[in-house]
């Protein structure tokens, strides 16, 4: 008995895949790309940095309690530049000065060649 219901189940699937092979499933779509968007120094001054990230510009306050860094070293305001990319971290008593800044070089671009 269950071979008798069986059977007809097998034929009819037998029958569907190939239907189902040309069916037009939707196709996939092609793995985007994520741009990176470094966080960059867009001015800077003694007492203020403004930083361009992907949510917009920010400006925070540098103080004397500020700690700077460049490529792991201490330095101070003046030794950071425009293009450079940084990390500044909110001072933990006032969000709208700098507790600490750490700067790199600028971000790479692949259409130029790397200096030598």
């Amino acid at each position: 008995m269950i071979s008798r219901i069986i059977l007809p189940i097998v034929i009819a699937l037998g029958l569907c895949i190939p239907q189902f092979a040309h069916a037009g499933f939707p196709t996939p779509r092609p793995k985007r790309t994520p741009s990176h968007h470094h966080t960059v120094i867009e001015s800077v001054s003694a007492d203020s940095i403004t930083i361009s990230a992907s949510g917009g510009d920010k400006t925070y306050k540098i103080t004397t309690n500020t700690e700077i860094t460049f490529k792991g070293e201490t330095v101070t305001a003046d030794k950071l530049a425009v293009g450079m990319r940084v990390s500044v971290t909110p001072d933990a008593a006032d969000e709208e000065s700098a507790g600490q800044i750490s700067a790199n070089d600028p971000p790479h671009d692949p259409a130029t060649p790397a200096p030598k």
